[in-house]
């Protein structure tokens, strides 16, 4: 296939992009396929921002093309405004055993925009960002920007998809990532961290094969009051090819590897860690095995080594097997579910680094008309590559059980409430935690 040229903008352009669309079977060679597994499926550096980058341009490439997504024209640009309030009670801000509990005012804001430059040129700029405002921590009242804001740029050249792109997040739950903890307290926890990832990636188009390949520049800076979290960086390099073997079905080699340095590395806290370098290499297939069931799996090996000259962290290379296997199934009109399962190795920015065995399952259930049930289910079991003399509690397990309901109010209203639990445990008593969060949200669509 090869990318053409539409002549008229409008409907013209529509088709253009749909002419486009089959482009989306193919970029699973980098972990399209594996939508229902992205957000589980940390694993190899490298190999993590291949997949979100081609999981950002499908999404991308979707928006676009949805009619009525746009709800304002100016000029040449399509905007997209949406605003949000949510309202949380955590009863483990702190994730300690002696639990604080706190509401949370969280007011958002998002908007995008789309540009396209020239017929096959476009810019687009996305940014989600709010506050949330803790009625009684107020120490731990922090900005936030969703991830998946920035700026991306698509270039369309022949054969070739060039996108360059600078995506920015401020997060602050550290019970996102498993096996982040540290003191007894607790108090190092919240780890409010900035995240900047700048680079780009070439997709080249061969017909019955397709090539995918790049480079991101990230830095990640620790916006946490205990400054325990050194900031660091990383350097990562990405390439992957594939073979269609029949319309459904793709099969092909990937590898990677990635730098990181830390700006406090062997410092005597428990976040004490040493810069290293990260390297995979392995084989994936997808397939659409029917009109509902589609499947992928990534096999292959990774070797980690830390730099021994680091002090007061007890470093040791590690190397093994990597593994994804993700299935996403629409068993009838009421039900679908999304499962994921494998074994992974972290190259961690913060925390340390790890490598652990994961088990995620969503299932969404549509009895009801005009809601949206889903209740996801996770399960990580991992250990740290190195620890510190005053970090201790190398192993760690995590349990994270969900139950999301949302419907819309009006036509521009909508309302979702939720609920988590999440269940942590180490070899270190002081470490264990248990969280509940409960959470009410509306958005507003302009």
């Amino acid at each position: 296939m090869r990318f053409r040229v539409v002549e008229n903008d409008g409907v013209s352009r529509k088709r253009h992009i749909q002419s486009k669309s089959h482009l989306g079977f193919f970029a699973p060679l980098a972990g399209v396929c594996l939508l229902v597994a992205a957000k589980n499926v940390q694993g190899q550096e490298a190999l993590r921002i291949s997949m979100a980058g081609d999981l950002a341009a499908a999404t991308r490439q979707q928006n676009a093309s949805s009619i009525g997504y746009y709800n304002l024209l100016l000029g040449p640009t399509s905007w997209r405004f949406s605003s949000g309030l949510g309202l949380e009670f955590n009863d483990n801000v702190r994730l300690q055993q002696n639990s604080e509990s706190d509401f949370i005012f969280r007011p958002s804001l998002d908007a995008q925009v789309h540009w396209p430059v020239t017929q096959k040129n476009s810019l687009d700029i996305s940014l989600g960002a709010g506050y949330s405002a803790y009625l009684q921590h107020q120490d731990l009242s922090q900005l936030f920007i969703s991830p998946g804001s920035g700026v991306s740029f698509d270039i369309y050249a022949g054969d070739f998809k060039i996108n360059l792109h600078d995506m920015i997040s401020v997060t602050e739950n550290a019970y996102e990532n498993g096996g982040v903890n540290g003191g007894g307290s607790g108090g190092n926890r919240n780890l409010i961290s900035l995240q900047n990832t700048l680079g780009a990636n070439t997709l080249w188009d061969l017909d019955k094969g397709i090539v995918n390949f790049g480079y991101d520049h990230v830095n990640y800076v620790s916006l946490s009051q205990s400054q325990q979290q050194p900031d660091s960086a990383s350097e990562n390099i990405f390439a992957n090819a594939g073979l269609r073997l029949r319309p459904e079905q793709l099969v092909g080699v990937e590898a990677g590897a990635s730098v990181i340095n830390y700006s406090q590395s062997g410092s005597a806290n428990s976040f004490a860690v040493a810069n290293a370098v990260q390297w995979n290499a392995g084989f994936f297939g997808s397939s659409q095995i029917s009109d509902y069931l589609s499947a992928r799996a990534d096999v292959g090996y990774t070797v980690y080594t830390p730099d021994n000259t680091a002090t007061n962290v007890v470093t040791r290379d590690s190397s093994g097997f990597y593994l994804s296997v993700s299935l996403a199934h629409r068993v009838n009109q009421h039900v679908n579910y999304t499962v994921a399962a494998g074994r992974s190795a972290d190259m961690s920015a913060y925390g340390q680094a790890q490598s652990y065995y994961f088990v995620s399952l969503e299932p969404n259930w549509n009895f009801f008309r005009k809601y949206s049930l889903s209740t996801p289910l996770s399960w990580r079991k991992g250990s740290r590559i190195y620890t510190t003399t005053a970090a201790g509690g190398a192993d760690y397990e995590q349990i994270t059980i969900g139950l999301n309901v949302s419907r819309p109010l009006t036509k521009k209203l909508s309302v979702g409430m939720s609920y988590q639990f999440v269940e942590e445990s180490s070899g270190v008593a002081s470490l264990n935690y248990t969280v509940n969060i409960v959470s009410l949200n509306f958005t507003y669509q302009f």
